[in-house]
């Protein structure tokens, strides 16, 4: 009763490994490129743009901080109000 169902499993399989076998095989070179060719250009950066970067990381971190205190407290009043609304009210 089940062959139907696993003919079909081994036809399909049969049918991959055979597209497989179409594909072009690239080399390490055609992938990757020539070694020496890719070259890439980075602007370099002076110590000022160094030192604004810092002081943008510096505020995220403080603003993210900020976020987390708030969040705390808020978690904290409202199980507190939750606790007080079920057991003391």
């Amino acid at each position: 009763m089940a062959g139907g169902g696993i003919a079909g499993a081994i036809t399909s399989l049969k049918n991959n490994r055979n597209l497989l076998k179409k594909r072009n095989r690239k080399n390490k070179g055609d992938v990757y490129g020539r070694e020496g060719v890719t070259k890439l250009n980075l602007k370099q950066s002076t110590e000022q743009d160094m030192r604004i970067i810092r002081k943008k990381i510096a505020e995220h971190k403080r603003q993210e901080r900020r976020i987390w205190v708030v969040t705390i407290i808020l978690t904290l009043l409202i199980l507190y109000g939750v606790y007080i609304w079920l057991f003391i009210g």
